[in-house]
């Protein structure tokens, strides 16, 4: 190409000394006069980016030109970051004109990793941003959050127009999800989980707290409400009394519907749901066992939630966990290990006499699970 405005020339020369011919032959050298012409000055970072990326030239332009008109600068780190995200250049345009045109908010704000970050999901950030202007609900805060948690942005919108349907003020929940740091898997998590205790009325403000601060459990959580829900069990204090042993949550939920099949928990009763909170895998499996033989009682479950007892072995929680669905044991076995149970001073030889007694089942079934196959 043949250089002819003189202003381009001068623009030209006045880059670093063997810079110009470079420009003049490369295939980047009409974007610099595209720059002249719409005023968009000479950045040498500018015609840096041209120059090495021609093929996205008419997205930088379009870059740079919105960037002017949001009076943002294009400073050392944008440059870096434009060069090291230069696929998303699109769709980053996309969302500073979706700002421009569609967002009260200063875009100097922002934060460029964080606007960068959302690009490859700016259709799911606008159309989030349209629902919530329609129910008047878009504001600063609720941006930045589509931006932290752009795959979560339609979920997040609906959650927040549902909140707002059920007259639940919308801002303490945005500042508080901003003010934390989860990973997107978990926030999803968390979103979904609010959500359906939204949808089933069972939602209060002082949940979300509990749930950001156990983030770390926030899938066990997850399964344990959805199966309360889905039994139509989840009561108003499990968030708050699964807070004392969180990676338990799961397990809670299912003592519960164990104990309600039982016909045997008052869920009025916050000193006996507190007890059923501390009880774990072992007395879960247990209590099985002991509800298919017809005595889970008072007695027996006083004796399961004694603390410390054989029930939290690793080892008898092992032997437990691979019984086959449905074993059961005569009146002599479950007597016998009711009684290891209710000792609060075991003896390795008290462990594998439990263990002895669920192996004989492990045997047993195998035996028959054979001789089945072979008839």
């Amino acid at each position: 190409m043949t250089v002819t405005d003189s202003s381009t020339n001068r623009m030209i020369t006045s880059l670093k000394p063997g810079t110009a011919t470079a420009i003049t032959n490369s295939p980047g050298a009409s974007f610099v006069e595209r720059l002249r012409k719409l005023n968009l000055g000479n950045d040498p970072q500018m015609i840096a980016l041209l120059e090495a990326n021609p093929d996205y030239g008419n997205r930088l332009i379009s870059l740079f030109k919105v960037l002017k008109e949001l009076k943002i600068d294009l400073t050392d780190g944008l440059a870096r970051l434009i060069a090291n995200n230069i696929s998303q250049i699109g769709r980053v345009v996309n969302l500073l004109e979706l700002i421009k045109k569609e967002v009260n908010i200063d875009p100097r704000t922002l934060s460029m990793p964080l606007l960068f970050n959302a690009a490859p999901f700016d259709e799911a950030v606008a159309q989030s941003v349209r629902d919530l202007t329609q129910g008047d609900l878009l504001d600063p805060d609720i941006f930045k959050l589509l931006l932290a948690y752009p795959a979560q942005a339609h979920k997040i919108s609906q959650l927040l127009i549902n909140l707002q349907e059920r007259a639940y003020e919308s801002s303490a929940l945005v500042e508080k999800l901003n003010a934390v740091s989860i990973t997107a898997e978990r926030m999803d998590t968390v979103i979904n989980l609010l959500d359906l205790v939204l949808e089933n009325n069972l939602f209060y403000p002082e949940m979300v707290d509990i749930l950001l601060r156990q983030e770390a459990y926030i899938d066990r959580i997850y399964e344990g409400a959805t199966k309360l829900i889905a039994e139509h069990s989840l009561f108003p204090d499990y968030f708050a009394m699964l807070e004392a042993n969180p990676k338990n949550a799961n397990i809670f939920a299912k003592n519960i519907l164990l104990l309600r099949d039982a016909q045997f928990i008052n869920f009025s009763n916050p000193e006996c749901l507190a007890i059923v909170s501390q009880l774990g895998i072992g007395a879960f499996h247990f209590m099985k066992i002991l509800h298919r033989a017809d005595q889970l009682n008072e007695e027996n479950f006083e004796i399961v939630c004694q603390k410390d007892n054989i029930l939290n072995r690793e080892e008898v929680i092992d032997e437990l966990s691979r019984l086959p669905l449905l074993t059961e044991f005569d009146e002599d076995e479950l007597e016998m290990m009711l009684c290891l149970v209710a000792q609060t001073e075991l003896s390795d030889a008290d462990v594998e006499g439990f263990n002895s007694i669920i192996r004989y089942h492990h045997i047993f079934e195998n035996q028959c699970a054979a001789s089945v196959s072979l008839s």
